[in-house]
């Protein structure tokens, strides 16, 4: 009976060494990791020259060179095929690094999961969700709300031959929801507790109709092209590096 006795006891203590062992290390798997949003500014300010002249006699645009760009969004979300996360709800101005630098959007704790689709407007802002913000962030969006109702203000300058530089704003009222595939998604996981995305905008066509053309960004009837551009001027993918290219894997 006491052999018997000791056995249990040396058997509890064994499963109770195994116990503790096992509860020091922490086995439960990680439910959350970290989701950033990047963006970078593509293309030379200067835009290619275009020599030549209109047939109706004016001068044709040679030239375009952006000073200034900025993009209001709204509403960004990150999708996977179970969930849709809210990354960003409140309008954000994303003033663009001409130089080309890497910009930070944002930064959020997100669930774990494989996320192969962003989601956001490119958003005419409205004055009653302007006043919800901080006071500090109010103040951005003046000129957006300076007359009419904006979503993206270009300043720069446009040059034509024999004439001199004339400086011009411009701005638009596209409203358009954006709706991007990511191949290869990103995927936040155990084993990869932080990913990134990247938002690439390029001014490559912004001031060029069909034909690849310049067309003249003071001149309203050029509003319909320009605006058609911007409304694909966006491209996101899978950027964990930062280095502005889209990951292969």
């Amino acid at each position: 009976m006491q052999k018997q006795f000791l056995f249990v006891a040396i058997s509890a203590v064994f499963f109770l060494s195994i116990l503790v062992t096992g509860c020091s290390k922490n086995t439960d798997p990680s439910t959350t990791g970290t989701l950033s949003l990047s963006s970078v500014y593509t293309t030379a300010v200067v835009i290619p020259k275009f020599g030549f002249s209109k047939s109706d006699g004016t001068m044709a645009v040679d030239s375009v060179r952006i000073s200034r760009a900025r993009f209001v969004l709204r509403d960004i979300k990150f999708k996977s095929s179970v969930d849709s996360l809210n990354f960003k709800s409140a309008a954000l101005i994303l003033e663009l690094n001409l130089g080309g630098t890497m910009q930070n959007v944002g930064v959020k704790d997100v669930p774990n999961g494989t996320y192969s689709r962003i989601e956001f407007d490119v958003h005419r802002v409205e004055s009653t969700e302007v006043a919800l913000l901080p006071a500090a962030e109010r103040t951005l969006f003046a000129d957006f709300l300076a007359g009419q109702r904006y979503s993206i203000i270009i300043d720069g300058t446009v040059y034509k031959t024999g004439l001199a530089p004339q400086a011009f704003t411009y701005r638009s009222k596209v409203d358009a929801k954006q709706k991007i595939d990511m191949a290869p998604a990103v995927t936040i996981s155990e084993g990869s507790t932080t990913a990134n995305s990247t938002m690439v905008i390029s001014s490559a066509n912004w001031f060029k109709n069909q034909t690849g053309i310049l067309v003249d960004p003071t001149d309203p009837n050029s509003e319909g092209v320009i605006d058609e551009n911007l409304k694909i001027t966006i491209k996101v993918f899978k950027d964990n590096n930062k280095d502005g290219s889209k990951d292969n894997s």
